[in-house]
């Protein structure tokens, strides 16, 4: 199959849990035998620390530059051909192009995208297109939307079929649009050790994109609570001026920049937190720390219980009810709640005290999370696909 890959987040570097396994999942089809293209920016809207010399980066990567416009930045990297538009104007254009040039058998459009400019111009072209859901907050509809649009569901419903990442993306589309769509786990974990880290290097507690989404208040506090203990937090596409002025004003806080090689931070990890404000889809760091024999603390919300395997520690958190209107992700600090942290610090208390504890969390936390990836099918798109394409040919339904 010829099969293009649309986004409004960038391929390279792969930070983010979207992005990370958009790019695993299309990889994946192209080691199948499957031509492959992405069409995506070349820089992401938000995140800072990204490389100042971006084909540089990518050939230190091992991909081929194979034409670099004044508009697109063309590569091959994984078996798949990458086309990174340098502006986002051009995204449409370009996404028209490579349609016209590659003819795909299947299109598909990744749910993070602002205004759904991708979405819209992908139909404009393609005849198969299949939309992923990685997050709600994107999606049109229900009451954790950023920019709730009737017009833009509709577009959504044009679509072939929609796939969702976890049970608790799934559910919520049911629920807000009547749209079934296909639960699939990406298998993002293929590349994770599964050897537990030396003991010895890990002391910290971290928090992944530390920013008001994510709970970074709460983390703050605990490491007010817990002056002696080292806390790590790693920058990613939410986390603000203020986030970081804040972190620095702890001594016992290190901030680390964006990064697409997890290790050096899992290897550092003694306690993944994970206390997010809002409706997370799954929770790739979960399964990745717990693998790892990492115990994880998470907020009892959206698909981090799901994302915990029964294995993590679930709290309670004040969730943002009203999310900002419009394209810009960033949360103004007035709409966190405040936040009751006391049953975060037993719980983290215990972990760090109580090593009979721990390593018992340690165990079994590893044990779910090898369950969990043993049970994940690599070629599960691929098989979607598949299946699609004989209902479309017998013009039968496909949702």
């Amino acid at each position: 199959m010829r099969i293009v890959l649309v986004q409004n987040m960038y391929h390279l570097p792969a930070r983010g849990g979207a992005n990370r396994s958009n790019r695993l999942m299309i990889e994946r089809l192209a080691a199948r035998g499957h031509d492959c293209h992405v069409v995506a920016p070349l820089h992401g809207r938000v995140e800072t620390g990204l490389p100042d010399d971006l084909p540089a980066y990518l050939r230190e990567r091992g991909a081929t530059i194979v034409e670099y416009g004044e508009r697109v930045l063309t590569y091959e990297y994984g078996g798949v051909t990458v086309h990174g538009v340098a502006e986002g104007r051009y995204l449409p254009r370009t996404v028209l192009d490579v349609h016209d040039s590659v003819r795909p058998d299947w299109s598909l459009v990744a749910n993070d995208d602002p205004g759904m400019m991708m979405l819209s111009a992908v139909l404009r072209r393609a005849e198969r297109v299949l939309y992923l859901v990685h997050t709600v907050q994107p999606l049109p509809f229900g009451p954790r939307s950023f920019h709730p649009s009737p017009a833009s569901t509709a577009m959504i419903r044009r679509a072939t079929g929609l796939m969702s990442v976890s049970g608790s993306t799934r559910d919520y589309v049911r629920r807000w649009s009547g749209l079934d769509s296909e639960l699939i786990y990406p298998d993002v974990y293929r590349q994770t050790s599964a050897r537990p880290a030396d003991p010895a290097g890990r002391r910290c507690v971290t928090l992944v994109n530390a920013c008001g989404y994510k709970g970074v208040d709460i983390f703050l506090a605990l490491a007010d609570s817990r002056p002696d203990t080292p806390f790590l937090a790693v920058e990613g596409w939410g986390t603000t001026d203020r986030d970081r002025a804040e972190l620095a004003r702890r001594p016992n806080v290190e901030l680390l920049p964006g990064t697409d090689d997890m290790d050096e931070v899992y290897a550092r990890t003694r306690v993944l937190l994970m206390p997010s404000l809002w409706d997370e889809a799954f929770g790739y760091c979960s399964v990745e720390a717990m693998l790892r024999g990492i115990p994880v603390l998470a907020a009892d919300l959206g698909g981090l219980p799901e994302a915990t395997l029964g294995a993590g520690r679930l709290l309670p958190v004040a969730p943002i009810r009203r999310y900002p209107r419009g394209t810009n992700p960033v949360l103004p600090a007035g709409e966190i709640p405040p936040q009751d942290v006391r049953p975060w610090l037993a719980e983290l208390s215990d972990l760090l005290i109580d090593h009979v504890a721990y390593e018992q969390q340690s165990i079994v936390s590893r044990r779910a999370a090898r369950r969990f990836v043993d049970g994940l099918d690599p070629d599960a798109l691929e098989n979607h696909l598949i299946r699609l394409t004989d209902r479309v040919a017998t013009g039968g339904g496909v949702r």
